[in-house]
């Protein structure tokens, strides 16, 4: 008796989608972490250190935007299956 193996469709990951979101990831978690170190400095803020928290806070800013355009776009269009 012979029976064939039931092969599972898997999902691929590609792996520059993959490197990208690590990208994305680590500066998001960077700017936070220089911002959070600027705040908990002396107050009044030196004008380079506040030039670097806005700097900080808009790439922050567009890193955060950047996770939800990236992962709405792979939940729309995700990797073809493989059998």
């Amino acid at each position: 008796m012979n029976m064939a193996k039931a092969t599972n469709p898997t999902i691929t990951i590609n792996p520059m989608f993959k490197l990208l979101l690590w990208i994305n990831a680590a500066l998001c978690v960077v700017t936070l972490g220089v911002m959070i170190w600027i705040a908990a400095g002396s107050d009044p803020l030196p004008k380079a250190r506040e030039n670097l928290y806005n700097a900080c806070e808009k790439v922050f800013m567009l890193t955060a935007g950047a996770f939800i355009g990236l992962l709405g776009g792979r939940a729309a269009a995700p990797d073809s299956r493989r059998a």
